[in-house]
């Protein structure tokens, strides 16, 4: 399942409006909605009453919807309108600080768990996805290229770092790396071809980690860090454990990192 093209955007208080505001500049084809309470720009829509009015009468109009405010009023609103999870949108709540992108309903079949993601690279915020199949994947596979590397080079990188971790492709629970290369043909036709969410850090979110990693001049020297893939698995993962540590071939380097338990977390 792909991102949702069709989505609306909705506050219901004026503190929304910043994160929504970054959305809407980030993704223009996503429409904006907020009540008459907010000051409302030009490329903005206005709804006027009750945000559960205003979702009951435009549910079937959108493919998903980014609900900035408290989970429990999507909730309450909801609970009258849900359909079958094969034909509804896929809804996510984010907090109007911007820490979390919730996917709530229509994770898999409404595209929610793809948007959460969309949303939480547009915004640096964590995505919560919470389907069981996608908590059933433990392993985070990190990948840098230089411009324009050739797709079929890091698709055999990636799957000799497979052969060798004895990993499948159906245990990535997502692949990362640095917002620089968020567009880089190679990386994105490879998440595209194995349907494995990309997420995204920052060049600051590397460097305020200081986690320990195998460093490149030449990386360090034109992107800033010490590292692409790396760090990146690292971070997404709870800092887990290195299985495969970087590993480059023709312009790509690809990391295999295994997500940490509960227990794992809590004792580091």
């Amino acid at each position: 399942m792909s991102v949702p093209s069709k989505v609306a955007i909705v506050v219901i208080r004026p503190e929304g409006m910043e994160i929504a505001r970054k959305l809407h500049q980030t993704c223009p084809s996503w429409k904006l909605w907020a009540p008459e309470s907010c000051d409302i720009l030009q490329g903005e829509n206005c709804y006027k009453g009750r945000f559960k009015d205003w979702l009951n009468d435009n549910f079937q109009e959108f493919e998903g919807f980014v609900c900035i405010m408290a989970a429990g009023i999507v909730v309450r609103s909801l609970s009258t309108m849900i359909p079958d999870k094969r034909t509804g949108p896929g809804v996510v709540v984010c907090d109007e600080f911007g820490r979390h992108a919730i996917s709530l309903l229509g994770g898999h079949e409404g595209g929610a768990n793809e948007l959460a993601y969309e949303v939480a690279n547009k915004t640096g915020c964590v995505p919560i996805i919470t389907t069981g199949t996608e908590s059933m994947k433990d392993y985070i596979l990190g990948v840098g290229s230089k411009k324009n590397a050739e797709y079929a080079s890091l698709k055999e990188l990636v799957l000799k770092i497979f052969k060798i971790s004895r990993v499948t492709p159906d245990r990535i629970r997502a692949i990362t790396t640095i917002d620089l290369k968020a567009k880089e043909p190679c990386i994105l036709e490879l998440a595209e071809e194995f349907h494995w969410p990309l997420l995204i850090f920052s060049k600051n979110e590397i460097n305020a980690s200081k986690i320990q990693v195998s460093s490149s001049d030449f990386v360090e020297e034109n992107i800033g860090v010490p590292g692409v893939c790396e760090p990146t698995a690292l971070m997404a993962s709870h800092y887990g454990k290195l299985i495969v540590p970087k590993t480059t071939a023709n312009g790509c380097a690809v990391a295999l990192v295994q997500e940490s338990t509960l227990m794992d977390r809590r004792s580091q």
